[in-house]
């Protein structure tokens, strides 16, 4: 669906009382390898007026920071001709000094960095337990994975799940208001979205097509036992070039950790697509959505498949229009 045969429609809401319709470029990056969502808008040079309390207000020879400031909520929605659609929401982190004026912003995680430092010992907890523990107030989906027992020293909320992330494997990330965590092999793909190669995949898209044995893997998994004394290994795959060493979730028995060990190994070595889609403003996908690709130039259908979108960049400007661009990962089926 190309872009220039329609108008693109911006709102830009900062604190709940200042609104702008007019953007030079708008960046908002997600990523399930990243625990923040982020936003950069370029305001345009010419920047005069807004609406404040659904009154006209210029902003002619005036200093943005008079307006706009650090820790300011910020709603972006944008779409084609005033069908406006809520593309992010979080606060600004940061308002450039610059002309013309840069606008930086992170989501819910902003208030995670800012968080009370946590000082608390758990002889034993599981994933779920620690996520409704450490960031009150906000609905969680997790696993109940066991995690052991953990020391936290002086930590912001955000440090907790950077630790998860390095420690564990685990990953988190904010979607529709809900925090949510685990494995990526175990994060619940959400809703599909269509994409087929004749009607809405970009010529600009670096998708391509590999082999399950132009994949091969060797991997060593351990499970660290209560005590951190004994653990449990299992190893699976092709030994040669592509070996690495996991760490799964504690306390797992050897045939739990085969399940889990056999899971990871399929995610990532398969028949299918690798690389990224482009596509327009539609279908709005997300991190943790399904992108169902069909591929009408092999009829036989073995191209077609389903694959966990893992990032999603979408980008606004004159050159590209709206721009999505999803990031593949494992292929789900």
């Amino acid at each position: 669906m190309p872009w220039l045969y329609f108008n693109i429609s911006i709102r830009i809401t900062i604190a709940n009382q200042l609104e702008f319709y007019t953007a030079h470029s708008i960046k908002i990056e997600s990523s399930i390898e990243k625990l923040s969502d982020t936003a950069e808008i370029e305001l345009p040079r010419e920047f005069k007026n807004a609406l404040r309390k659904s009154e006209s207000v210029s902003l002619e020879q005036k200093r943005l920071l008079d307006y706009i400031k650090p820790g300011d909520q910020i709603k972006v929605e944008f779409g084609y001709d005033d069908d406006l659609r809520t593309e992010f929401e979080g606060y600004i982190t940061e308002v450039g000094a610059e002309i013309p004026t840069v606008l930086k912003c992170e989501d819910e995680m902003y208030k995670l960095k800012k968080g009370k430092l946590i000082n608390k010992t758990f002889p034993a907890i599981k994933l779920k337990q620690l996520l409704q523990t450490i960031a009150p107030g906000y609905e969680v989906d997790a696993p109940d994975m066991n995690l052991g027992k953990m020391t936290i020293e002086q930590a912001t909320p955000y440090r907790v799940l950077e630790r998860l992330k390095s420690d564990y494997g685990i990953r988190a990330f904010f979607k529709d208001g809900k925090l949510v965590a685990g494995m990526t092999v175990d994060i619940r793909p959400a809703e599909i979205h269509q994409f087929n190669f004749e009607r809405n995949i970009r010529k600009s898209s670096d998708l391509v097509y590999r082999t399950k044995e132009s994949r091969q893997l060797y991997i060593k998994a351990e499970s660290m036992q209560k005590g951190g004394k004994k653990k449990v290994t299992y190893n699976f795959g092709t030994p040669g070039e592509s070996e690495i060493s996991l760490h799964a979730p504690i306390n797992l028995n050897r045939a739990e950790l085969k399940t889990w060990c056999e899971k990871y190994w399929a995610s990532k070595v398969f028949d299918g697509f690798e690389g990224s889609i482009d596509g327009w403003c539609d279908p709005k996908t997300s991190i943790g959505s399904t992108a169902e690709i069909t591929d009408p130039n092999y009829p036989d259908g073995h191209r077609n498949g389903q694959y966990f979108i893992e990032g999603v960049t979408v980008e606004v400007n004159a050159t590209a229009g709206i721009k999505r661009q999803n990031k593949l990962s494992f292929k789900i089926k």
